[in-house]
C-alpha cells in the first residue's frame, strides 16, 4: 500500500461548500477522488507552466486575491509521492506559483457551472459540433462510460480549451474577479506593476483617441 500523507490547502469557502455537496451526492470519497485527479493533472499543470514563472508581485497579488474571496483550511489525505510531485512542480521547477490557487482552479473546473463555461465560451454539452477534433467518442456502455469519465474527468474541458483558446486549462483566462485562482498572470495584469501601468496608459490613450474621433464625426 502506498504511503499516505496529509496536506493542508486553503479553499474558497463558497466553492468548497458546493463541491462537498456535489461529492456527497456521489458514491465516492472526496480525498480519494482528489488524489486520483491530482495524479494526472499535476503533469498537465507542469506542461502548461513550462517556461513560465510568476514575478514576486504577481504571486503576492494572486495570494491576496484568493484570500479576499474568503478561504478555509482543508486537510486532504493523498499519496506521499503525489504530494512530493506537486511540491516539485510548484517549487523545484521555479514556477513560483501559488499552490492553493491551483487547487481552487482545479475544483472550479471540476464543478464547471454553466455560467463559467458560457463566460469562457466553452460548450455546456458534449456534441459532435462542440468537439470537432475529438477522435474518440464516449462509449454507450454505462460501465465503460463511467470508467472513461473517471479516468480523466477534465478530458472534454481540456479539448474544448485547446480548440477555443489554444491553451491549457491552467492558463485559460478567468474572470478578473477570480484572479485568486490564477496559476499564472503576466505582470501587465497585476495592479501596481510597471507593466500594468503602461498597459493602462496605452488603454487610456486609445480611449481618448476614439472619443475624439467619435466627437468629430458626430459634431
Amino acid at each position: 500500500m502506498s504511503e499516505m500523507t496529509k496536506i493542508t490547502v486553503k479553499i474558497w469557502e463558497k466553492q468548497l461548500l458546493d463541491f462537498n455537496m456535489k461529492i456527497d451526492g456521489l458514491p465516492i470519497k472526496r480525498d480519494a477522488f482528489i488524489e486520483h485527479i491530482l495524479k494526472k493533472e499535476i503533469d498537465l499543470l507542469a506542461a502548461d507552466m513550462d517556461g513560465k514563472r510568476l514575478s514576486p508581485k504577481a504571486r503576492k497579488y494572486i495570494s491576496g486575491e484568493l484570500k479576499r474571496l474568503g478561504t478555509v483550511p482543508v486537510n486532504i489525505v493523498v499519496e506521499k509521492r503525489t504530494a512530493e510531485r506537486l511540491d516539485e512542480v510548484v517549487r523545484a521547477s521555479n514556477t513560483n506559483m501559488v499552490r492553493d490557487a491551483f487547487f481552487n482552479r482545479l475544483i472550479l473546473f471540476l464543478r464547471s457551472s454553466d455560467h463559467l463555461l458560457k463566460f469562457l465560451d466553452l460548450p455546456v454539452h458534449i456534441t459532435d459540433t462542440a468537439f470537432k477534433s475529438l477522435a474518440q467518442p464516449m462509449p454507450t456502455g454505462p460501465l465503460q462510460a463511467i470508467r472513461e469519465v473517471f479516468d480523466d474527468p477534465l478530458f472534454y474541458l481540456r479539448i474544448a480549451c485547446k480548440e477555443r483558446h489554444k491553451t491549457g486549462l491552467y492558463l485559460t483566462p478567468l474572470p478578473c474577479e477570480l484572479n485568486g485562482l490564477a496559476c499564472y498572470l503576466e505582470d501587465s495584469m497585476v495592479p501596481g506593476t510597471d507593466a500594468n501601468a503602461e498597459l493602462q496608459e496605452a488603454f487610456n490613450e486609445l480611449t481618448s483617441f476614439e472619443s475624439e474621433v467619435f466627437s468629430k464625426r458626430t459634431g
